[in-house]
């Protein structure tokens, strides 16, 4: 989890009131517990329930035994790059995720596009899958990525870090 909840001491105190117990002060166990506690049919449906309750930046990584999510805030405050590595024996390649485009360079990946504002990807062994969990909001990027964060070797927010620094 990248980011900040704005909203996550209320959310927290809420889910105190109703039985949930934190074993951290980490705004990411928040999600957690929203995630846990929704009535959706479905783990994609419960993580869309969770994150339509939260305020605030974010890009956020859930692992399965089966599947990997990958999910950006409505804003696009934090980026969050989709890439895909070749398989070094010819078999099928493997989808990567990272917040630098920098990152795929080191473990010889392709940058494939951003995940978008509000949009979540399940990659499965059957495929990836794109679902639209909340409407996109007006874009607030975080213009620190371009002036601290990020390596200049990055894109970020669909420009380079470089560029933005000259």
């Amino acid at each position: 989890h990248n980011g900040n909840l704005t909203n996550a001491n209320a959310l927290r105190r809420s889910l105190e009131h109703r039985g949930s117990i934190f074993q951290t002060t980490s705004d990411t166990e928040v999600i957690v517990h929203l995630i846990a506690r929704s009535s959706a049919r479905n783990l994609s449906s419960a993580i869309a329930d969770a994150l339509n309750q939260v305020e605030g930046a974010y890009s956020l990584l859930l692992l399965t035994r089966e599947e990997l999510y990958a999910m950006r805030d409505p804003r696009g405050f934090r980026p969050l790059a989709l890439g895909r590595r070749p398989s070094p024996s010819g078999a099928e390649s493997a989808w990567v995720l990272a917040s630098e485009t920098c990152a795929f360079d080191l473990i010889d990946a392709e940058y494939v596009r951003e995940i978008e504002p509000g949009e979540m990807v399940r990659i499965s062994r059957s495929g990836i899958e794109t679902i639209q969990f909340a409407p996109e909001k007006p874009h607030q990027y975080c213009i620190f990525e371009h002036v601290y964060f990020a390596r200049p070797d990055s894109l970020v927010f669909g420009r380079p870090v470089g560029e933005s620094r000259e």
